[in-house]
C-alpha cells in the first residue's frame, strides 16, 4: 500500500515539474502578443483628424445666447443668493450634458458694504456743513437695474473710515506718479487722494498711497481715458457720468483667512489683528466722473502736468489746498463677512490617459449683472462642453480627462480657484497638463488678446488657423488676428503676451507650474476708428446682456474664442504627443536675460555682477530644447512607454521655474519667471524677485547681495529646466 501511495506522489510531482518547464518555455518562445490588442492600441494610436472640425463647426451662437440671457437675469455678487442660483443653473446643464458634476463649497472671508448705508465722498465747508455728497448708486435705465440685489458701489476689502483732509490729485496713482509727486514737493501725507483708474491694479494705487501716508483714496473712470461719444450707455457704449467700477483692492489672492491652505471646515483662520495687518490699511471709495468733477474743481495748488489732465471740462491742479478751505470727508462702512462660495466642476474621462488631466475654467461671480465679465465667458464654456460631450456620445475617445471648472469669487481676489488648488495641489503638480482660461471674454469685437505660458504659442497658432473669423469670411482667426495685433519682434506671427494675474489662471501658475493662456476680444471697430482702451462699463451696473449684444449682436466672437479654445483643449487632450513646443521658452529666456543686462549694465558693472553665468544657462537651455525637439522626429510613436517619458518631461518642465519658498520679498509668488508686478498686478514682469529687489536699489550692499543670491536661483532653475529636456 506505501509503495502504491509513494508511485501516486512521484507521478504528481513529475507532473509539476513537467506542467512548470513546458510553461516555462512557452513563456520564453512563445510569440509576444499581437499589437492589435485594444488596449495597446488605444496607446499607440493618433488622434482622429477630424474631430477638430466638428468640434469646431458645433458651436452654436444661439445656445451661448440663451445661457447669457440666463445668467445676466439677475445680479449674482459671489456669497449671495444669486450667485448660488447660477451655480445650480451649471450643474444642472453639466448633468443634462452626462458629466460627472461635483459642487465643491468653500468657506471664505468676503467683503461687502453695510447695510442700510450707502459709502459715500462728500464736501465740506469749513465749518463742517456738507456742501455736496456722491451719488449713493448709479442710475438705472432699465427697470432689471433696480434689483435689489444689486450692490452699491464699493472696493472690496477696503476697510471702514471717515477720514476728512484736503484732496491731492494723483494722477493714475502709479509709484512713479507718487513719485513725480515728492519731487515737485506736493506732500500727501495725512490728505485724501483721488486717482482715475487704469494703468495699474487699483490694489496697487491703494498700497502707495497708504505708503506715501495718504488717509483715504477715491478713484474714478475719467471720459479722458476712452474716446466719450455724443451719448452714452443705453445709447452707446460709454460710460454714463454716474457710472462706477467696482473692484476689490488686495495684493494677495485666494481666501484672506486661509493663506496657503484650503478654506475648508478643518483650516484654522487668521484672527482680526492677523487680517488687520494683511488686509489694505487706509479706506478706499469708487465715484462716477460726474462727481470726481465736483471735488476736482475745489482744487488748488499747481497745474497738473499736461499728462495728467484728464477729459472733464476744468484744469485738473495737484492740490493739497482747496477753496475756501473745503475739505473731502470719506464715509466707508464695509464689513467682513463668511461665506460659503460654491465651485462647479464637470468632469470627463479620458480613455487611455484618464490619470493626465486638462482642465478649462471660467469664473461665474460678477460684481453686478456681469454681462461681459464674466457670463460671456460662463456662456461660451457650457456651450464648449456641450458639443465636447457631444462628440463624446457620437463615439469620440479623447485620449485624456478633460474638467469644465466654474469659479466663485474670482472677483474678490481669484478666491475659488485658490482654495480649490490649495486643496488639490498634490495630485495636480503630478497629473494636470495644461490649465486654459476664459475669463470676460468679449469685451471688444475687433481682434483678440491672447497671454500664454511660451510652451503653448504654437498650440494656440494651430487652433487659431483652424477656427473661421467672426467677421470676414474665407479667413482665419489666425490671419486676422496676425494682421491687426502682430508680434512686434516677428510680424509673421501674431502677438502673445506673458500672463499677468488678474484671473484664475494665476493658482495653476503659480502653486500647480503647469502651462496656462487667457484670452479675449479686445479693441472695438466704431466704424471710423478703434477704440483700444478697455470697456468702460467694466463691472458696473451697466455690464449686462444689453451691452454684450451692443458689441456682438450675433454672438459672433463669442463664438469664435470658444471655437479656438475647444479646439486648444483637443489638441492638448487627444495628441499622443503633448503639443508643447519646448524652443519657444528657451527664445524667451534668451531675452529675459539679454534685457536683464542690457537695462542694468552700468548698476551691475558697479557691484561686479556679470551675465556669465545664467547667460550659460541660457544657452545651454536653448541647445537642450534644440536637441529635445530633433529627438522627437525619431521616437518610436508605437511605444507607449517612451512617449510617456517624453511628455513627463513636457509636463516637468514649468516646475522648474517653481521657487517653494517664494519671491525674496513676495513668499506667495513662486514662479520665478512669470510672476505679476509688485508696482502692477495686472502685470508680469520676468524675473520679477530681481525686479522687486532693484527698484529703487540705489547702494544699498543689502539688497545687492541679496539680488546676487537671487540672480544665482535664476541661474539654478534654468539649468534645471535644461537637465529635465536632457534627462
Amino acid at each position: 500500500m506505501k509503495s502504491v501511495l509513494r508511485r501516486w506522489v512521484l507521478v504528481v510531482v513529475l507532473v509539476g515539474v513537467s506542467s512548470f518547464v513546458i510553461g516555462a518555455l512557452i513563456g520564453v518562445y512563445a510569440p509576444a502578443r499581437s499589437p492589435t490588442d485594444e488596449k495597446l492600441r488605444q496607446l499607440i494610436q493618433e488622434a482622429d483628424p477630424g474631430v477638430s472640425q466638428r468640434l469646431i463647426s458645433g458651436v452654436n451662437p444661439s445656445h451661448i445666447d440663451t445661457h447669457l440671457k440666463e445668467l445676466t437675469q439677475h445680479p449674482h455678487l459671489a456669497g449671495m443668493p444669486g450667485n448660488f442660483r447660477t451655480a445650480e443653473y451649471v450643474r444642472d446643464q453639466w448633468l443634462e450634458q452626462g458629466y460627472d458634476v461635483q459642487m465643491v463649497p468653500y468657506d471664505v472671508l468676503l467683503s461687502y458694504p453695510d447695510d442700510n448705508h450707502n459709502n459715500t465722498a462728500s464736501l465740506t465747508a469749513s465749518d463742517g456743513r456738507v456742501l455736496f455728497q456722491s451719488t449713493p448708486r448709479e442710475i438705472a435705465f432699465f427697470e432689471e437695474e433696480t434689483h435689489p440685489e444689486a450692490v452699491q458701489p464699493y472696493n472690496t476689502f477696503s476697510p471702514s473710515g471717515q477720514p476728512e483732509a484736503e484732496l491731492v490729485y494723483v494722477n493714475y496713482g502709479r509709484d512713479v506718479d507718487f513719485e513725480n509727486l515728492t519731487r515737485q514737493g506736493v506732500n500727501v501725507s495725512g490728505k485724501i487722494v483721488i486717482a482715475r483708474y487704469g494703468k495699474v491694479f487699483r490694489g496697487n494705487k491703494v498700497y502707495f498711497a497708504h505708503q506715501y501716508g495718504a488717509v483715504g483714496i477715491i478713484l474714478f473712470m475719467d471720459p479722458g481715458d476712452f474716446a466719450k461719444g455724443d451719448n452714452f450707455y443705453p445709447e452707446s457704449m460709454w460710460l454714463p457720468p454716474t457710472g462706477v467700477q467696482r473692484g476689490n483692492i488686495v495684493l494677495i489672492k485666494g481666501d484672506q483667512a486661509t493663506p496657503g491652505y484650503p478654506a475648508t471646515w478643518y483650516s484654522a483662520r487668521l484672527n482680526e489683528q492677523e487680517l488687520k495687518m494683511k488686509l489694505p490699511k487706509i479706506p478706499c471709495h469708487p465715484i462716477g466722473y460726474s462727481d470726481a468733477y465736483m471735488l476736482l474743481r475745489e482744487m488748488q495748488g499747481d497745474r497738473a502736468p499736461a499728462d495728467w489732465q484728464g477729459g472733464l471740462n476744468i484744469t485738473y491742479r495737484l492740490g493739497g489746498t482747496m477753496k475756501d478751505g473745503k475739505r473731502v470727508r470719506l464715509d466707508v462702512r464695509n464689513h467682513l463677512k463668511t461665506v460659503t462660495i460654491y465651485n462647479v466642476l464637470a468632469t470627463m474621462k479620458g480613455a487611455s490617459e484618464q490619470d493626465r488631466v486638462v482642465l478649462v475654467g471660467n469664473h461665474r461671480d460678477a460684481y453686478v449683472y456681469g454681462g461681459t465679465d464674466p457670463s460671456s465667458g460662463t456662456a461660451a464654456l457650457l456651450e464648449m462642453s456641450r458639443v465636447y460631450a457631444q462628440e463624446v456620445t457620437n463615439g469620440w475617445k479623447p485620449r485624456r480627462s478633460i474638467i469644465f471648472c466654474s469659479w466663485d469669487a474670482e472677483e474678490f481676489g481669484v478666491v475659488g480657484s485658490y482654495e480649490w488648488v490649495e486643496e488639490n495641489v498634490k495630485w495636480l503638480q503630478n497629473q494636470a497638463v495644461a490649465y486654459i482660461n476664459i475669463d470676460l471674454i468679449t469685451i471688444g469685437n475687433y481682434t483678440i488678446a491672447v497671454s500664454a505660458t511660451p510652451t503653448l504659442k504654437q498650440a494656440i497658432y494651430r487652433a487659431a488657423r483652424k477656427v473661421p473669423d467672426a467677421h470676414q469670411e474665407g479667413r482665419t482667426l489666425f490671419d486676422v488676428w496676425r494682421e491687426r495685433n502682430p508680434d512686434p519682434l516677428d510680424k509673421a506671427y501674431p502677438l502673445v503676451k506673458l500672463p499677468g494675474a488678474g484671473s484664475d489662471f494665476l493658482p495653476f501658475e503659480q502653486d500647480v507650474a503647469i502651462p496656462t493662456t487667457d484670452a479675449s476680444y479686445v479693441f472695438v471697430d466704431l466704424g471710423n476708428s478703434i477704440f483700444r482702451g478697455l470697456y468702460p462699463l467694466y463691472h458696473t451696473l451697466y455690464d449686462g446682456y444689453r451691452f454684450v449684444k451692443m458689441i456682438d449682436p450675433q454672438l459672433r466672437v463669442c463664438r469664435s474664442l470658444a471655437a479656438l479654445y475647444i479646439e486648444l483643449a483637443r489638441d492638448l487632450v487627444d495628441s499622443h504627443l503633448l503639443p508643447f513646443d519646448v524652443r519657444d521658452y528657451a527664445t524667451a529666456i534668451d531675452g529675459f536675460v539679454k534685457n536683464l543686462f542690457a537695462r542694468n549694465q552700468d548698476q551691475f558693472s558697479q557691484w561686479n555682477i556679470t551675465s556669465g553665468a545664467i547667460q550659460s544657462a541660457a544657452d545651454n537651455f536653448t541647445r537642450a530644447s534644440r536637441d529635445f525637439h530633433a529627438s522627437l522626429r525619431n521616437l518610436d510613436m508605437t511605444n507607449p512607454i517612451a512617449v510617456r517619458g517624453v511628455n513627463d518631461k513636457l509636463m516637468t518642465l514649468e516646475k522648474a521655474f517653481q521657487v517653494h519658498t517664494g519671491l525674496p520679498s513676495r513668499k506667495e509668488y513662486k514662479h520665478v519667471l512669470l510672476s505679476p508686478s509688485s508696482a502692477n498686478y495686472y502685470k508680469t514682469t520676468t524675473f520679477p524677485g530681481l525686479a522687486d529687489l532693484l527698484y529703487q536699489i540705489g547702494d544699498n550692499a543689502t539688497r545687492w547681495r541679496e539680488v546676487k543670491i537671487h540672480l544665482s536661483v535664476l541661474t539654478f532653475t534654468i539649468q534645471s529646466a535644461a537637465h529635465i529636456l536632457m534627462s
